[in-house]
């Protein structure tokens, strides 16, 4: 049985877990984690299954938009939909708080990430030229939105 829920600091310790595991080039340090789950413009949301933190998206809101920072499922608990229930639970909380607009930046060989935002509804607004560094030189950032009153 699986719980979605709000995270807070006292999950500091799983999320870096799993943000380690699931992002081992670019976690976010223990500092940041505990600075998204403390700030009150944050929408922070997990799915633990059988107690244990399986997957979470973390966003930050400034006026009528929200972006979505990240998204990861533990890799046992992949393909069985619960990427797809944080979207749901995001833009739901979102929607209750006004936002009109969330906005995302993923790897353009995430092809897997950019598939689950397009299948959900985002659509590709534009590209970042040489944005994220990688072993073998540089990779663009797409940008993708999704207009959660629709």
């Amino acid at each position: 049985m699986s719980e979605l829920r709000r995270l807070t600091v006292s999950d500091g310790d799983a999320l870096f877990s799993l943000e380690t595991l699931s992002f081992p080039s670019d976690a976010w340090s223990r500092s940041q984690l505990e600075q998204q789950l403390t700030d009150a413009r944050s929408t922070n949301l997990g799915v633990c299954v059988a107690g244990n933190l399986a997957g979470f998206v973390l966003a930050k809101s400034l006026f009528d938009e929200s972006e979505l920072y990240q998204i990861a499922v533990s890799p046992d608990q992949q393909g069985q939909g619960m990427a797809q229930l944080l979207l749901n639970a995001l833009v739901a909380e979102l929607k209750r708080e006004g936002i009109a607009r969330v906005m995302l930046e993923v790897r353009a060989s995430n092809l897997r990430a950019i598939d689950l935002y397009t299948r959900f509804g985002f659509t590709v607004d534009g590209r970042r030229k040489d944005y994220y560094w990688i072993e073998c030189g540089r990779e663009d950032a797409l940008l993708l939105s999704y207009q959660v009153n629709r």
